[in-house]
């Protein structure tokens, strides 16, 4: 096989004080307080594989189909069930979710919301 492996990083946001609305963070540096910056989660991978060249690299080789994993789960591997099923019913996105245990303290969870399903990310719910 003729395997080659591309990482990006993820945009990083500003945290925001509950009490004066205006950002944790002293500077635009993200290494002067880490901890005043988050990963916006899931639903930034578009923008982020936009902005780091990748998507116009990959469409320039032809390519037409994306998997990915979280860095954090280094056993992740293409499911050739799944693979075909994006094939053969033209489905633009497929998201293969598990059951949450109780070591699954972080990260998002489906819900309903409006009628619809959707992915809310941990970053986007106050701690409290």
């Amino acid at each position: 096989f003729n395997v080659s492996i591309k990482t990006f990083n993820q945009s990083c946001y500003p945290r925001i004080n509950k009490e004066s609305l205006m950002p944790i963070a002293r500077s635009c540096r993200t290494e002067d307080d880490i901890e005043a910056w988050y990963p916006p989660g899931h639903g930034d991978f578009y923008q982020a594989f936009s902005n780091s060249g990748l998507l116009d690299e990959f469409v320039a080789q032809g390519k037409k189909h994306c998997f990915i994993s979280n860095i954090d789960n280094l056993g992740a591997t293409v499911d050739l069930n799944i693979l075909n099923m994006c094939l053969n019913q033209n489905r633009e996105f497929v998201m293969e979710v598990t059951d949450k245990t109780r070591a699954d303290v972080k990260g998002g969870t489906l819900i309903q919301y409006e009628g619809k399903l959707r992915l809310l990310e941990a970053a986007q719910v106050p701690k409290e």
